[in-house]
């Protein structure tokens, strides 16, 4: 039962990632070549061999069956709030710098899509321990950190920088700044 109500979320997880790349990010400039293109393979990979992994592990850990389906819960919470709070956005290594969000999922971290996307590839590879897997959320995990530190840069370049500095110093990356909620 746990199984298939993890196969359901991370289901879900890959509709509302297609649905997101389809009509909810846009790439208004920049080029993202074969780095957006090898990203694409990876997350295929990490897509398939999740959905086959599902039908033909049966050793996976009861603890891990357990944590696998809330760690996609609460992927698909992080990945919708931040639609819901951006309204849309521009794709990874654009060149172009909208407007800067800064409430809902945005005020815990600063890139929360990629916070999402590896909470379900990291929870999917530590379940079924692929090595393939592996190595498609290791390159994931480079790939978000690039993207993320490229499309800082691009706005710290920009008229909205010292804003941007501002939220940089209360919120964390990919993890919540621990000194924002002692205060």
């Amino acid at each position: 039962m746990l199984e298939m109500i993890g196969l359901f979320l991370y289901l879900l997880i890959v509709i509302s990632l297609i649905w997101g790349r389809i009509f909810f990010f846009r790439m208004s400039s920049g080029t993202p070549g074969l780095l957006a293109f090898s990203y694409d393979i990876a997350v295929a990979v990490q897509m398939v061999m999740t959905v086959y992994n599902f039908y033909n592990v049966t050793d996976v850990t009861k603890l891990m069956s357990v944590l696998t389906p809330i760690l996609y819960l609460l992927s698909l919470v992080i990945f919708w709030s931040s639609i819901v709070t951006a309204k849309s956005l521009d794709f990874a290594f654009s060149n172009k710098v909208g407007d800067i969000v800064t409430t809902g999922p945005f005020a815990i971290f600063r890139h929360p899509f990629y916070v999402s996307y590896l909470i379900a590839w990291w929870a999917s590879t530590i379940l079924f321990n692929s090595l393939t897997m592996w190595l498609t959320a290791f390159y994931l995990t480079a790939f978000y950190v690039i993207s993320a530190k490229k499309e800082e840069k691009t706005i710290l370049g920009s008229e909205q920088s010292v804003q941007y500095q501002v939220y940089q110093q209360k919120t964390g990356m990919f993890f919540p700044r621990i000194t924002r909620w002692k205060q």
